[in-house]
């Protein structure tokens, strides 16, 4: 970490540390150094991918500090094992935060050792902490003792914290619960690259349509995520076969891989294999934004989602959408009967029911209709480069 940066010009300089850059997070950073010329902005990358999938490169003008190349976080982060190694990191994170003289750090998270370390190391330094977390209050199930241990902890946490930056209002809820200032919470969402989703050029859409042999004249629902048993694939697919017989016009498409794929293909009836269509992972933004411009409804029948930014995607190009009732996202940008319905997690005749409104030939189009106006009133009052500025403002970082 011998990076300098020139602090000649007067900007103060911040950090932003985070486990991985997947590409979403490239374009919020280059909004924050794009819209808020006050600060000078390093981002700090502690660990690697955590599924190794994304393809795009670290760019350099998010100034990127990479400390955690082959360190997944998914699988490593957490464990007692490593945590020697995240103090270590941590102490490295501090040297180069001296040298630069960083006034305000932006904290990705707060479940490893490293990160306890610094957030600790700000407070008794005078240096602005701010965390971001997409916690949720509907997934803070824990009870008992595991409940006791986490309310000491997250609590103190919080109160070593200038500020807290949680996506939504479910996650306001959730760091109120644990002490949270209500006065020092700043609404900074995960966002997609709305301008890629909204202006995507039509060749790029017609690629894609003949990629995965979409038929122009069929009506589809999305599942874009990984295949595994939190995400409830299994649920989708039920509720899929149970309405496939009178929307005969539908098709389902299955974005993403993992390790339930080859059963859920076998668990289709052998007269609905040909209406749905399996992508496999798609490691291009392009692609996945092409398919739901070619599709109606985006579902997300996950039992666990802090945040999910499938949503923001979905309702930017125009879709319907069906979620259970955790997904943070929902929360914001889902209105039931108005673009999409949300279901009790599990729910399988709900979910039913919520697929067979929604694809209801007289009610589609004007929810789809209503996903954009609906995310653009939202935006107005959950910016998250405003939430950042406000975050910084409240404690006298610039005026």
């Amino acid at each position: 970490m011998t990076q300098r940066m020139d602090i000649s010009s007067g900007a103060v300089p911040v950090a932003i540390i985070v486990n991985e850059i997947p590409p979403y997070r490239i374009h919020l950073h280059r909004r924050i150094i794009c819209e808020i010329p006050e600060i000078r902005v390093w981002t700090i990358c502690t660990h690697d991918a955590g599924r190794g999938l994304w393809r795009s490169e670290v760019p350099a003008d998010i100034h990127p500090i990479l400390l955690g190349q082959g360190q997944p976080a998914a699988v490593q982060q957490r464990k007692i094992r490593y945590w020697p190694r995240e103090w270590r990191k941590a102490g490295r994170i501090i040297r180069w935060m001296k040298q630069q003289r960083i006034r305000a750090v932006i904290m990705g998270g707060y479940n490893d050792l490293g990160r306890l370390r610094l957030i600790h190391w700000c407070r008794r330094h005078q240096v602005n902490c701010f965390l971001v977390a997409d916690s949720n209050i509907h997934s803070d199930k824990a009870r008992g003792l595991v409940a006791m241990i986490k309310r000491l902890w997250v609590s103190s946490v919080v109160r070593k914290c200038d500020g807290i930056l949680p996506c939504g209002t479910l996650g306001k809820a959730y760091f109120e619960r644990y002490g949270a200032d209500p006065d020092r919470i700043f609404f900074f969402p995960y966002e997609p690259d709305y301008e890629l989703i909204r202006n995507l050029p039509s060749d790029v859409i017609e690629n894609t349509r003949r990629r995965f042999q979409l038929n122009p004249n069929r009506r589809r629902i999305v599942f874009c995520a990984r295949m595994v048993d939190v995400k409830r694939p299994d649920l989708l697919i039920d509720a899929f076969i149970r309405i496939a017989d009178e929307r005969s016009q539908w098709d389902l498409v299955m974005a993403g891989s993992g390790p339930m794929e080859e059963y859920l293909k076998q668990r289709l009836p052998a007269e609905l294999r040909e209406r749905v269509i399996w992508t496999g992972f798609l490691d291009d933004q392009s692609a996945v934004s092409a398919l739901y411009r070619l599709s109606d409804v985006l579902v997300l029948p996950s039992d666990y989602e802090p945040w999910a930014l499938v949503i923001n995607e979905a309702v930017a190009a125009g879709m319907a959408v069906v979620a259970s009732n955790i997904v943070g996202a929902a929360a914001e940008l889902v209105r039931e009967g108005v673009n999409g319905h949300t279901f009790p997690v599990g729910d399988l005749n709900e979910l039913t029911d919520c697929l067979r409104e929604v694809t209801d030939d007289k009610r589609i189009d004007a929810m789809k209709a209503a996903s954009k106006p609906i995310l653009e009133d939202w935006q107005q009052h959950n910016d998250p480069v405003k939430g950042l500025r406000r975050a910084l403002r409240a404690v006298g970082i610039f005026q």
